[in-house]
């Protein structure tokens, strides 16, 4: 079987331990021992907040995973003015020198903090009542959760398209706490590990406070410890649950991803908890939209320079060699443009298309622009207490998704027709059966038409978060095999017209230092 060798410079000083003012402001401190950390329980902590930083890196979830490498070689922007390292990622040129730069930065980080999971579980274990059981267990299922989510990213990323096969040889999965060689395992195979990892995370964080107190993203009052608050930050019991269900659909485990789906949607208290967005708090908000949706989000990072991401690259004063934008009339022309549905025509009315899109400004401006990560308002300028947490967060895991993969899943037509019509009017779009057009959605469905129809909603939902190209590397859209997608800047719709986007990111080569 073939090896992979996973080299690291992380050590316990180097990467786990920083301090932070608060659980929302991590900085790196000076290091210490493990004996020196581990003896406090505010040492757990610190390390553990470490980790979620490395996520928010731009290595990770803070760039490369979410708004850019990912979007970018999905066949999301234009590059016409654009730098020869974003001209390459649209062209899918992944061995030149700095697109494969960066997915061996993604691979050699994701690893990183993967051993610094293990290393945490390991003291976790070995803690000796520093911990309360609730804090040991949650600690503990959330870096098992740590581990499972960046492994699978890892084999969405760089292992086979799944279409052709779950036989096929992906990623080593490390367990270790040790920096050691690794065999390659099968997509079967590494998904087991996975499941498995995120079966064990589920039942610790049983004792998880957002199943009684929600989400609690406010800061503590009294003598309370923000340890245990912010789960949406956290990788907590329910994001687990969704985990469970997007490793179960990249497995092809279809009856279990849905009843995974189906465990969340059909959740009073969840839906009470990751209730649909609120229009009335969104388009008539001017000074603090809320565009990512946060109260659907069942996890996510915080990611401090998030208002830079906009500036720098998505607003119409954003240098032209990094500005990223659609095709002009791509989001909003065109009858196969991101806003327009292939039976229903242009759905302008959808929340995303009035929330997260603004028209290009300046001297020969043409499109739009995307804005889901421009910078809001406080609510209260004078308060400083006041809250506004999804100013800095990046959405990982939705309940939209959810409803996605219970469409693609649905053991029959119709039912599938049912939750895309859910999915629908959670957007502010017009309601399917109220139309007329069940039955004949259902039809198409059963013609081939599903990727079609979920493809366009995965783009539209998660553009800037980088899961539509995993849906498009696992999924026949058109009937072209993964990777292929209508999209064209034209409208064109012939089969010549299809593009194909290249699903096969190939494992980073050579050593990692």
């Amino acid at each position: 079987m073939k090896k992979s060798i996973i080299f690291s410079v992380l050590t316990l000083g180097a990467l786990l331990f920083c301090s932070c003012d608060d659980y929302l402001d991590v900085t790196p401190s000076d290091k210490q021992t493990a004996d020196q950390l581990f003896a406090t329980k505010s040492g757990f902590y610190t390390a553990s907040n470490g980790i979620y930083d490395g996520l928010s890196s731009d290595a990770l979830y803070g760039k490369h995973l979410t708004w850019e490498a990912v979007d970018l070689i999905s066949s999301s922007y234009s590059s016409t003015s654009a730098s020869d390292y974003i001209k390459n990622l649209v062209a899918n040129n992944y061995t030149e020198y700095t697109v494969s730069q960066t997915f061996s930065d993604i691979w050699q980080k994701a690893y990183e903090l993967i051993l610094a999971a293990n290393l945490l579980i390991d003291q976790v274990d070995n803690q000796n009542g520093i911990l309360t059981q609730q804090e040991a267990d949650c600690l503990k299922g959330e870096m098992l959760a740590v581990r499972a989510y960046l492994h699978l990213d890892m084999m969405r990323l760089f292992g086979p398209s799944p279409y052709y096969g779950t036989d096929q040889t992906a990623i080593p999965y490390n367990e270790s706490t040790k920096v050691t060689t690794l065999d390659l395992l099968t997509i079967d195979e590494a998904c087991e590990k996975i499941i498995r990892d995120l079966d064990e995370a589920e039942k610790l964080l049983e004792s998880d406070p957002i199943i009684e107190n929600g989400p609690m993203m406010s800061e503590p009052k009294g003598s309370e410890t923000v340890d245990l608050r912010y789960r949406q930050y956290r990788f907590n019991y329910y994001a687990v649950k969704a985990l469970k269900a997007r490793a179960y659909a990249w497995a092809g485990k279809t009856e279990e991803a849905y009843a995974q789906a189906l465990s969340l949607i059909q959740d009073k208290k969840v839906q009470n908890m990751f209730p649909a967005i609120d229009p009335n708090k969104l388009l008539a908000n001017t000074q603090n939209p809320d565009r990512v949706f946060s109260s659907e989000v069942l996890m996510g990072i915080y990611d401090k320079d998030r208002d830079n991401v906009y500036n720098n690259y998505f607003s119409s004063s954003a240098p032209r060699n990094q500005h990223l934008q659609p095709y002009a009339g791509y989001v909003n022309d065109g009858d196969y443009g991101l806003f327009t549905n292939f039976m229903l025509g242009p759905e302008f009315e959808d929340y995303r298309f009035q929330s997260q899109w603004e028209a290009a400004t300046g001297t020969g401006a043409k499109g739009h622009n995307f804005c889901k990560f421009a910078p809001i308002a406080k609510p209260d300028p004078t308060d400083e207490d006041s809250e506004y947490y999804f100013a800095k967060m990046i959405p990982l895991v939705k309940m939209q998704e959810m409803y996605l993969i219970a469409a693609e899943c649905a053991p029959d037509a119709m039912e599938a027709v049912g939750w895309y019509n859910q999915i629908r009017t959670r957007r502010g779009l017009l309601d399917i059966n109220e139309m007329g057009m069940t039955e004949d959605l259902a039809m198409y469905w059963d013609y081939g038409y599903a990727g079609f129809f979920l493809g366009n909603e995965y783009k539209r939902e998660f553009w800037g978060e980088g899961q539509f190209f995993f849906f498009v590397k696992r999924f026949d859209c058109v009937g072209y095999g993964p990777g292929a997608f209508y999209y064209s800047e034209s409208g064109a719709s012939e089969p010549d017209d299809v593009p194909m986007i290249s699903v096969d990111v190939p494992l980073p080569a050579g050593e990692m230092r």
